[in-house]
């Protein structure tokens, strides 16, 4: 099938519900061994079967998959794609609310289906993500979303996956998706640290407490009800996730402090510094969206390659995790950062599902999307080659069973300024 002819299915409303076959493929479920020259059909936009001895249905879309593999599409566990479009430009960065508590913001609301980084990324086999709001104290809610859909509402997966909650920081090192705090000169920086912290505690108490009168009450507290502490009741009883970036061993240890003292559920994002509170990390069982493949040691002392060799010394000492770009302009890169990680001593069965089968286990999803089985939805992609390797070529991408054009503006100015052949 020639891509003209991906673009004429995907934007043709009567074969969205068309059955599509790929013969002949490498198929890599992630949760069974891979199966050589095997058929999987898509029906409905899930997986209806998948094997060496596949029938397939009259009428379907056939692809010959002969010298092609089939993976599950990539998951990027936290960043901001969809709700940046360009960093520097504030008109296109809808990240953050004002206020330091928004429990009630959620992230998916404000993607923007048809951003170029949308594009960008999905052609690269991204097919899953999930937007993290940023700013405050608390953030908002951050939602796993498929990248593909008209609206909003046809791309959300999960709307409420966890807050993001931003421990206060005495390192002066931010950035997106850090969660530290720069509180740059004077001596009463850890004045402030200690008056964020204990104003963050205090509204954690009042969600608590807000959350034992609305038991109370049976959930009918009438005119006393609040959006935001609404939104942080299945927080504060340990039902969903809170997603807390840190970097620092330090914030990473405070992070596990403040999820114990109040019941929370906590998931590190970033983890620069977790290779060196792994063992805390395991005892405490907290795991980690792990962030930190292409960042620079973060002291002298470090080692050149702690960024690469993070996920496998995770790996050792048992704690769970998933690799994520942390960005929006990056998140098309994420197979080539589990390829770093799998250069660097992770088996490469395991950097796959750092960007498959783990995300979804930590995100809540993994009952949709993340492998290759039957029921599941079809979020996969098809290529020649390794797709961890740069050299590889994406050839399909589908996302819930429709396939996805497999053009961006990088292709469309490659095509442009192309010299004449």
């Amino acid at each position: 099938m020639t891509r003209l002819a991906v673009i004429l299915l995907a934007g043709a409303a009567p074969l969205a519900a068309q059955v599509h076959a790929i013969t002949n493929a490498q198929i890599v479920p992630v949760t069974a061994p891979v199966i050589e020259r095997g058929t999987i059909v898509i029906r409905d936009g899930k997986i209806a079967a998948l094997g060496t001895k596949v029938a397939v249905p009259s009428g379907a879309n056939r692809i010959d998959g002969a010298g092609l593999s089939v993976y599950p599409g990539w998951i990027d566990a936290y960043g901001s794609v969809g709700l940046v479009e360009i960093q520097s430009v504030r008109g296109s960065v809808d990240t953050a609310e004002l206020g330091p508590f928004n429990p009630q913001a959620q992230a998916w609301l404000a993607v923007n289906p048809h951003g170029e980084m949308v594009r960008t990324t999905r052609v690269n086999g991204i097919t899953t993500a999930l937007v993290a709001p940023s700013g405050g104290r608390i953030s908002g809610v951050a939602s796993a979303v498929n990248l593909f859909g008209n609206y909003p509402n046809e791309m959300v997966l999960l709307p409420q996956v966890g807050i993001v909650m931003n421990i206060p920081s005495t390192n002066a090192r931010g950035g997106r998706g850090s969660g530290e705090r720069s509180l740059e000169g004077g001596d009463d920086r850890g004045d402030r640290v200690a008056e964020d912290l204990a104003k963050l505690k205090q509204y954690l108490r009042e969600a608590k407490a807000y959350a034992d009168m609305v038991a109370r009450s049976g959930g009918k507290a009438g005119a006393s009800r609040d959006l935001a502490l609404d939104a942080m009741i299945p927080i504060v009883r340990g039902e969903r996730a809170v997603l807390c970036p840190a970097n620092h061993f330090r914030d990473i240890r405070a992070a596990i402090e403040l999820g114990e003292e109040f019941g929370l559920k906590i998931i590190i994002v970033g983890g620069a510094d977790a290779w060196k509170v792994a063992d805390l990390l395991k005892k405490k069982n907290v795991p980690v969206i792990y962030t930190g493949i292409e960042s620079l040691p973060r002291l002298a002392e470090d080692p050149y390659d702690v960024g690469f060799t993070t996920p496998e010394t995770l790996r050792r000492a048992g704690v769970k995790f998933a690799i994520a770009t942390g960005s929006s302009s990056d998140s098309r890169n994420l197979p080539y950062h589990a390829a770093m990680a799998a250069a660097y001593g992770l088996e490469r069965e395991d950097a796959l599902k750092a960007i498959t089968l783990w995300p979804a286990e930590l995100l809540g999803i993994s009952d949709r999307v993340g492998s290759l089985e039957v029921g599941k939805l079809a979020n996969l992609l098809v290529a020649r080659g390794n797709p961890l390797d740069v050299r590889a070529e994406i050839k399909y991408v589908f996302v819930e069973g429709k396939p996805v054009p497999l053009e961006s503006r990088n292709t469309e100015l490659f095509e442009r300024f192309l010299p004449a052949r």
